[in-house]
């Protein structure tokens, strides 16, 4: 959650991608999570007591995303997509929230390929699309 300056709501970055994920889910059928909307969002545009931003480390993230697509997972999902709401201006070199979700859904990912393939997946022809 981020201050944006005076003329705009804090969680604006969320909101905006609330809205544009309301108009998919009334063109295709997905299933859409609640929000969440912490990231790594620094103080570079205002001091916390002044703004209302709440930065979070994506040290803190890396975890927590890991969590998320770990559960979702195991529950069944298989076509998962992340939509950060936040700094995705330079997506292919990374920022540090889409950075760390990235590597948290990396890590669910191996270790459940792992766990219901057996060690030395990586190999195996009918895993060797994991990442589409």
């Amino acid at each position: 959650m981020e201050y944006h300056g005076e003329h705009m709501a804090v969680g604006m970055d969320t909101l905006a991608v609330t809205k544009s994920l309301d108009r998919l889910e009334r063109q295709m059928e997905v299933v859409i999570l609640p929000p969440f909307s912490y990231g790594a969002a620094s103080y570079a545009v205002a001091a916390p007591e002044s703004s209302g931003t709440l930065h979070v480390k994506a040290s803190v993230l890396a975890p927590l995303a890991e969590q998320i697509f770990t559960g979702l997972l195991r529950i069944g999902f298989r076509n998962i997509h992340g939509v950060i709401h936040h700094q995705t201006e330079n997506l292919s070199a990374g920022m540090p929230t889409d950075l760390a979700f990235k590597i948290g859904a990396r890590q669910a990912l191996f270790k459940f390929l792992e766990r219901t393939n057996g060690e030395g997946w990586w190999g195996a022809q009918d895993v060797n699309d994991y990442s589409t």
